[in-house]
């Protein structure tokens, strides 16, 4: 029992200092070079359009985007309910994240 104490409160310990030592950090893992064309595609797309993708580690990802809308908030709501349904049917976890509105890329990877 004392070692599970032990054992536990070392977790505890390692994980508050990496959770101190990583709060600026933001690390994304990066789409793969697969997603150039169809994000080439959407760039020729017209009005207020916003780009999604979910990138698991094992390698899944998937995407979606809606384009031609009034407003940014519309697309984005749209692509990423598409993005939803794709990770649904791909068995792809990790949740969508913003890649690109309108034409700016948003999505980075901060980590070393």
């Amino acid at each position: 029992m004392k070692l599970l104490i032990k054992v536990g409160l070392s977790v505890a310990a390692l994980l508050l200092v990496y959770g101190c030592a990583s709060k600026n950090a933001v690390c994304r893992l990066m789409p793969p070079e697969e997603m150039n064309g169809p994000f080439l595609r959407y760039k020729d797309l017209p009005g207020e359009k916003v780009f999604v993708c979910a990138v698991d580690p094992s390698g899944a990802w998937t995407f979606a985007y809606d384009y031609d809308r009034a407003t940014t908030e519309e697309a984005a709501k749209t692509a990423a309910e598409r993005c939803d349904v794709q990770r649904e049917k791909i068995g792809v976890l990790n949740k969508g994240k913003l890649y690109a509105v309108n034409n700016e890329v948003v999505y980075f990877d901060f980590c070393d």
